[in-house]
């Protein structure tokens, strides 16, 4: 149990901390799931989302299957403007007028980061609905699917959204969501240098000059959601300052733990 309560000005002072000395731009949200306290280092800097806007994508589709007006076995058809190079599989093996499942593609857009399969879903329900929903959830600014601009604030409204159950999602799609996140194959920033025994539930975002990550992360009383978007920072440099700010904010909460 808890000895001491989440202090949100010593956690900002960690996050200054962590970030004053870096290059470019880096911003940095904070809430701990127990309190809903929060901290942060330029909550509302604006950065190009990339890849980490596949998860409340995941969620708008997970939600539209809740309500009914999808169904996870669903099939949808490759069509040729779905294709882009890059993160995932498919683009190796997929062809015109193949169908695939929206679990599949959910899966493959979560744990591989897969880009065909993230163009094939936002196809299907179209960018209305994905702006709609990130809305009704507190992601902001509103979804632009050609800005992409996120701010730290918003995507980790998307985090609480989906950890409190306000993200409308059943428990099933949820604990799916979560697992595809846990079982992600980029881990080497927010879970790279926390014990290997805690869970992570994860998603980065990459694009020229900008390095992402944000993430749930569970321990029995030291969890926490955490979004870290960096900009102008070498990719090596920011993965590693990523994971510094992560196991930072790890290790504060573990001080909070009655031993």
């Amino acid at each position: 149990m808890r000895e001491r309560p989440f202090n949100p000005a010593v956690a900002a002072q960690i996050l200054r901390r962590q970030t004053r000395s870096l290059p470019g731009t880096v911003g940095v949200y904070v809430t701990d799931l127990a309190s809903g306290q929060t901290a942060s280092v330029n909550p509302s800097a604006t950065f190009y989302g990339a890849s980490t806007l596949k998860v409340p994508i995941a969620m708008t589709v997970l939600w539209l299957v809740g309500q009914g007006r999808l169904s996870l076995d669903q099939r949808i058809t490759y069509l040729p403007q779905d294709f882009q190079a890059g993160a995932g599989v498919l683009q190796a093996t997929i062809r015109p007028g193949d169908r695939i499942t929206i679990r599949r593609l959910v899966d493959l857009m979560i744990t591989v980061s897969d880009n065909i399969a993230r163009n094939m879903l936002e196809r299907y329900i179209g960018s209305g609905t994905v702006r709609r929903y990130m809305t009704s959830i507190g992601v902001t600014p509103p979804y632009d699917p050609v800005a992409r601009t996120v701010t730290p604030y918003g995507m980790n409204q998307a985090l609480i959204a989906l950890d409190t159950g306000r993200s409308g999602l059943l428990p099933e799609h949820t604990r799916l969501l979560l697992g595809f996140m846990e079982n992600t194959v980029h881990r080497t920033r927010i879970p790279a240098k926390l014990p290997s025994d805690v869970t992570v539930a994860n998603k980065i975002g990459t694009w020229p000059g900008q390095v992402h990550d944000f993430a749930l992360v569970y321990e029995p009383d030291r969890s926490f959601a955490i979004s870290v978007f960096t900009r102008g920072i070498a990719e090596a440099q920011a993965e590693d300052a990523i994971a510094n700010i992560a196991a930072a904010i790890y290790w504060y909460m573990d001080s909070l733990v009655a031993r």
